[in-house]
């Protein structure tokens, strides 16, 4: 919602209003300076994540696609061949298929020593025909088409640095938004603009700029609130906000089981670029097996699956002597299309004992919100989601166009300053207030924005030639 030249009402409240109004205007600007481009790379990003959702089966359907002949041969025989096919691999994970003509999957690790090696570890999925217990090859999921694009939206191949950078314009985002619905709610539709910074005739084709403002303001409104749910659930995976702040207070307590607790948490079951366990179990200790012979075989955990009404669902191999055998259900794993039937269970692969029976009713509420969202935002709840998102997505590109458009049909020919609103220096720091305070819910994007009022104090404000290049 940058960029864009509100107007406000004549009447007397609005013009006491006014000088706050154009400080708010000038800091959504600044905010969208810094914003756009980044949130412009993830919503591309993010589209193209989606188109490529039904892509990328077809891609490899030599893997994917089994001919049914018969009946299907014993997980544990299919664990065999896979063994025997890679004598150097740990194996981690168990997929069985979820229809007729579809393949085996099993999650190996070549550099790992126990099943769950740790937070995203590297693995290859080697595909079986689980008809013939032929091979159909392997694949590195972090290589496939969605996985890359995945990479880019969470850190934009800068590791932990640009996870940060996308975490700081996640939260300026959230102050973007709010500036836009108070330009949005208390300007006034259809009016010719009051705040300008050349007169009208210096400025070119205001008819078309009204046009792009109406169109601006009207998308802004429609998507603000859907955009908030989507960015606090994409800083829900970002390292400060996500991983320090929120999801430490919202995870569930280990206590909710009483087997004695591992030293490796559920995040050690993701791997690099899967997750494989919800997001409020990350932080959750896993339990450990009594300690005996373990006398339970992959066969005896589907069947125990079975039972106990899972349908598609993976299996967790136990990694040493005390692992336990994890059968789950997630939508963040892509099992299932609705959240509310999340399912964990951990077994004892001495006895069989079930250690802990986790479900969506188990999480807190943060971990329920997340579990519920997280899905809807990438668009894994079925068709009518992939649709929505997509069309959201648009939106989103839409209105960064126009943000950017205005800022270029507001300004005079021939200049290619920044030339943000006018607003006095008193009343825009009442709105810097504002702003920091609500930006302390985000420590990293607090830090940029109290890094700015530093430079502008110290330098911008004393030096007109830097002050020249922003006005």
């Amino acid at each position: 919602m940058s960029g864009s030249e509100p107007s406000l009402p004549d009447s007397s409240m609005a013009k006491q209003r006014e000088p706050i109004y154009r400080a708010m205007w000038r800091w959504h600007f600044y905010a969208g300076v810094f914003v756009i481009p980044f949130l412009f790379m993830l919503s591309v990003s993010g589209l193209l994540m989606l188109i490529s959702k039904p892509i990328e089966p077809l891609l490899h359907q030599e893997l994917t696609t089994v001919a049914p002949t018969g009946n299907a041969l014993p997980a544990s025989a299919l664990l065999a061949v896979v063994r025997a096919h890679y004598p150097d691999a740990v194996v981690k994970m168990y997929l069985p298929p979820s229809i007729a003509k579809e393949s085996a999957r099993f999650s190996l690790s070549f550099d790992a020593a126990s099943a769950h090696a740790g937070h995203n570890a590297s693995s290859t999925v080697v595909y079986i025909n689980p008809y013939s217990g032929e091979v159909l090859g392997a694949l590195d999921p972090a290589e496939t088409l969605y996985a890359k694009l995945q990479a880019f939206h969470s850190s934009l191949f800068l590791g932990d640095p640009g996870d940060s950078l996308i975490e700081i314009a996640a939260g300026l985002t959230v102050l973007m938004v709010l500036t836009g619905l108070y330009l949005a709610w208390f300007g006034k539709k259809g009016e010719k603009p009051t705040v300008t910074q050349q007169p009208a005739s210096s400025i070119r084709d205001v008819t078309t700029r009204a046009k792009w403002r109406q169109l601006h303001r009207m998308i802004g409104q429609l998507i603000a609130i859907p955009l908030l749910f989507f960015l606090i659930s994409g800083l829900a995976w970002t390292n400060v906000w996500g991983g320090k702040l929120v999801q430490a207070w919202s995870s569930l307590p280990g206590t909710r089981f009483e087997a004695p607790k591992s030293q490796h948490l559920h995040q050690s079951m993701n791997e690099v670029g899967i997750h494989q366990t919800p997001w409020a179990l990350e932080q959750t200790p896993l339990p450990t097996s009594a300690v005996g012979k373990g006398g339970y075989s992959l066969d005896s955990i589907v069947k125990f699956a079975e039972t106990n009404e899972f349908t598609q669902y993976r299996v967790h191999l136990p990694g040493g002597s005390s692992g336990v055998w994890t059968i789950s259900a997630t939508t963040i794993a892509g099992d299932l299309t609705n959240p509310f039937a999340e399912r964990i269970l951990h077994i004892d692969q001495s006895n069989g004992k079930v250690l802990a029976d986790l479900s969506f009713g188990d999480y807190p509420t943060m971990g329920k919100a997340m579990a519920a969202f997280i899905p809807f935002h990438q668009g894994d709840l079925g068709w009518w989601n992939w649709l929505l998102n997509i069309v959201f997505v648009i939106a989103v590109i839409i209105l960064i166009v126009g943000g950017i458009a205005l800022w270029w049909k507001r300004r005079p020919a021939k200049v290619y300053r920044l030339l943000p609103p006018t607003a006095s220096h008193a009343d825009s720091r009442k709105v810097a207030g504002i702003m920091l305070i609500i930006s302390l819910l985000f420590p990293l994007s607090a830090a940029l924005l109290v890094l700015i009022l530093l430079v502008d104090h110290l330098f911008v404000s004393r030096f007109s030639k830097l002050r020249s290049l922003i006005k």
